[in-house]
């Protein structure tokens, strides 16, 4: 069941991702309105997005269209949007043959043309130049950004010494010195989100992040993490996860991962998905909010690798208890000893291994073991066995070893 919802809500939010550059035109529906779509989209792109908005609304669903037209009056608002995404998951829910019906129109070859031509067109609206012009605008903010963050610290230290030179506008009165900071950080993270370049915008990311405090700190975080988990290139991610442990850390802290837990069926990617939960689990230790450790179970179950997914849910285990701990160590064993990719169920049971009795682990490892063994692939079997190495007790390691060093093939 957890695993339909999350298809379900990856294709809402799909939907929404594909309408939302021509939604105004949708709305409004004007004959004048199709017209300057044609122009801006290109005609191509407006018949099937024009397509894909007549199946949406075929149904009767008033709040889907009052959501639409929300997003025309705040088309920048990432909640606007979620509210959007969730009235088109109310009306698959309402009506299954609408979202088979939906799910089928976008995998159409002209659906996926138009992908792949949306996709190439967005990598070549920034040229080299572009790029560095991209680069000297965000510096220019993040230089403000911190001139005002450093001059609301000396206020608050009383050190009175400022680090911004005196001809600068930033160092102004005391009384001034707070004034617009807010602001400026807004700006500088609004503009660093909307970086096409992933190197450029994990950078520009990364750097704001330190800086994210404040009353809209949760809207901050989303925004940041959304802006991210886009980012194709995994190192390129990971630069911007890297510094966010502290903030999603402190005061308001169940808060803010409420927060994010909430978000994130609007996260595309798996591994980013992942990286992020791997950021908040440190945090869910001690907790004893059963509804936040149940929203980190769905947003686990979200996670389309199955092998991903045994990783997260194995991460989860220790900070549950009692039946619902015992629940989830089956829902990973199963998942585990069932991957379609036979040759990595060894390595899958491995992290569910450490939250087992002694008695259990016993089973599990002779289990890993067996389907080690029997490995085709040379390569993937002594991947497989290196990773069992550690765990089993003599004479089971030496057997383990022996195994791992022989080159010839191994007998299923």
């Amino acid at each position: 069941m957890r695993q339909q919802n999350a298809t379900k809500n990856q294709l809402a939010q799909e939907v929404a991702d594909i309408i939302e550059p021509v939604i105004p035109y949708l709305v409004i529906g004007s004959k004048k309105a199709t017209e300057e779509a044609r122009k801006k989209a290109g005609p191509d792109v407006w018949t099937v997005n024009k397509k894909l908005w007549e199946i949406l609304c075929s149904r009767e669903n008033p709040e889907l269209k009052e959501a639409a037209g929300d997003m025309v009056i705040a088309p920048s608002d990432p909640e606007v949007k979620q509210i959007f995404v969730r009235e088109i998951l109310n009306s698959f829910e309402k009506d299954p043959d609408l979202e088979i019906e939906i799910s089928s129109f976008i995998e159409t070859e002209a659906m996926k043309k138009l992908e792949a031509k949306a996709s190439s067109d967005r990598i070549s609206l920034q040229n080299s130049n572009d790029k560095a012009r991209v680069l000297e605008e965000f510096s220019e903010l993040l230089e403000k950004l911190i001139a005002k963050n450093s001059c609301v610290d000396n206020i608050s230290d009383g050190s009175g010494v400022s680090t911004v030179s005196a001809d600068s506008t930033w160092d102004s009165e005391p009384s001034e010195c707070g004034t617009g900071k807010e602001e400026i950080l807004e700006k500088t993270l609004d503009f660093s989100c909307q970086i096409q370049y992933g190197d450029l915008r994990s950078r520009a990311l990364s750097l704001v992040v330190p800086y994210l405090e404040g009353p809209k700190k949760g809207e901050y975080i989303k925004k940041v993490l959304y802006s991210a988990s886009n980012i194709h290139d995994d190192s390129e991610r990971a630069m911007v996860f890297a510094p966010f442990s502290p903030q999603i850390g402190g005061p308001g802290k169940e808060e803010i991962i409420e927060d994010i837990f909430d978000f994130s069926p609007h996260i595309q990617y798996d591994d980013a998905k992942f990286e992020i939960l791997s950021l908040i689990v440190p945090h869910l230790d001690n907790t004893t909010n059963e509804a936040l450790l149940e929203k980190a179970l769905e947003m686990a179950a979200g996670i389309q690798s199955e092998f991903l997914r045994v990783q997260a849910f194995s991460m989860l285990i220790s900070c549950l208890s009692g039946q619902r701990k015992e629940e989830i160590i089956e829902e990973a064993l199963q998942l585990a000893s069932n991957l379609k990719d036979k040759d990595m169920r060894p390595q899958a049971l491995l992290f569910v291994i450490p939250h087992l009795d002694e008695a259990r682990k016993k089973e599990i490892l002779e289990k890993a073991r067996e389907i080690a063994y029997g490995i085709e692939s040379e390569s993937r079997r002594i991947q497989a066995l290196s990773s069992l190495v550690p765990y089993p007790e003599e004479p089971e390691k030496e057997e383990v070893m022996e195994k791992k060093l022989s080159s010839g093939p191994v007998a299923k």
